[in-house]
């Protein structure tokens, strides 16, 4: 879409320009999430969520949670999936109206007892409710488990494509925070004792 529109403006002039503007602010394409749930029951190879490296997604289906271009994509069942935490591409799902996702990189945002997150990134190729549009999509998911490392498992995710942003986990910006502070407290100290 991007590449008719600049032909257009170099051949059509401005009202083609304006017409193009608008019609890619307007593009539902931009921003398009997928809420999903967990219809069935989860397991984990350890029986804590929070030692665990293989999720079972018990059926993911998903849930009228919608906007952009899946706004009106009928429920969709996606069934058993499971993921190796420690392998970036062994998570995938598809159906025949969504399309397919397969993971490139799958990353712990957060876990603390009772509860796990991941943020996975991968390629999403459209099914038929909307063959154009494929690409770089994101997937995240949590866990929780109630009560910790010993009681039931819940699950819920999003799909987003284009991907989400990156959260990363609490304690990693703490440490980053840390650093930095480190960083430009020994450039002040370098600065001083290069002056002197």
């Amino acid at each position: 879409m991007k590449r008719r529109c600049l032909r257009r403006n170099f051949f059509g002039g401005l009202a083609v320009a304006v017409a193009c503007a608008l019609s890619q602010a307007t593009d539902v394409r931009a921003g398009s999430t997928l809420g999903l749930a967990d219809t069935g029951a989860p397991t984990v190879n350890t029986g804590n969520i929070n030692t665990a490296t293989i999720f079972n997604i018990g059926d993911l289906v998903s849930t009228a949670a919608q906007s952009g271009f899946f706004v009106g994509l009928p429920a969709q069942t996606f069934g058993a999936v499971t993921f190796n935490d420690t392998l970036p591409g062994s998570l995938a799902f598809s159906s025949g109206p969504f399309g397919s996702f397969t993971s490139t990189s799958i990353t712990e945002i957060s876990n603390v007892p009772g509860a796990v997150a991941f943020f996975v990134l991968g390629n999403y190729v459209a099914g038929s409710y909307d063959s154009e549009v494929s690409g770089a999509a994101s997937f995240t998911i949590s866990f929780t488990q109630t009560p910790p490392s010993t009681g039931g498992i819940s699950d819920s995710g999003s799909f987003s494509t284009p991907p989400a942003p990156f959260v990363p986990e609490p304690t990693s910006m703490a440490l980053l925070g840390i650093g930095m502070t480190g960083f430009f407290a020994f450039r002040r100290l370098f600065r001083r004792t290069a002056v002197a």
